[in-house]
């Protein structure tokens, strides 16, 4: 039986990201519940009080990472006076989330899960869940990103795509192996945002 040490809050914390680490590190099928139990310092038994299994673990990751964003997306505040200035705000939220090192845990566990034939169906749906639980904060935002008269049907919804992909995009690239980086004139996200802002005010 867990101690009460083992039971509190800043245990679950400790296991979490004695997981996401392992995952950055070694990669998502290295991140077994025994090795997880031994970064974060504890027992198995200790990791099934809390979360049950490995799947449930890692899904509390995605989960996590979801509540992080959400919370972060609730006090996000679009601030400027031109279109440039503004969109240049909501990529700074968007880098916020999609640039953090942590997020390329969460969609390794998002991909290897959902396409996993073991996980269970109820996983499947908490994983979608996740991914949709956001999609209205994120339309507040873009909404204040872009002046009413300039709103077309879906115009937001590809400006969000774009800067997440970049976002998401330099992520990775920063992950990969390379010993010299891509050579890219100019500051990718500023000459999109700065693209954009004209595509928007032309509309």
């Amino acid at each position: 039986m867990p101690s009460p040490t083992d039971t509190d809050e800043s245990t679950r914390e400790r296991v979490l990201a004695a997981a996401i680490e392992i995952i950055l590190e070694e990669g998502y099928y290295r991140a077994s519940s025994n090795r997880i139990a031994k970064r974060a310092g504890v027992s198995w038994g200790v990791i099934q009080y809390h979360f049950g299994s490995r799947e449930r673990l890692l899904l509390e990751v995605v989960s996590a990472g979801s509540m992080e964003l959400v919370a972060g997306l609730r006090n996000a505040e679009i601030r400027g006076g031109t279109i440039d200035e503004r969109l240049d705000s909501l990529a700074d939220v968007i880098w916020e989330h999609y640039r953090r090192p942590e997020f390329l845990a969460y969609v390794q566990v998002l991909l290897n899960l959902s396409k996993e034939p073991r996980t269970s169906a109820g996983t499947v749906e908490a994983l979608a869940a996740s991914e949709h639980a956001v999609g209205d904060l994120w339309r507040r935002l873009v909404d204040q990103a872009i002046p009413p008269e300039h709103r077309r049907p879906d115009l937001g919804g590809v400006i969000f795509h774009l800067i997440r992909g970049l976002a998401i995009g330099s992520n990775l690239i920063d992950a990969l192996p390379y010993t010299t980086r891509p050579h890219v004139q100019g500051d990718p996200r500023e000459v999109l945002v700065h693209a954009l802002s004209l595509y928007v005010a032309a509309v």
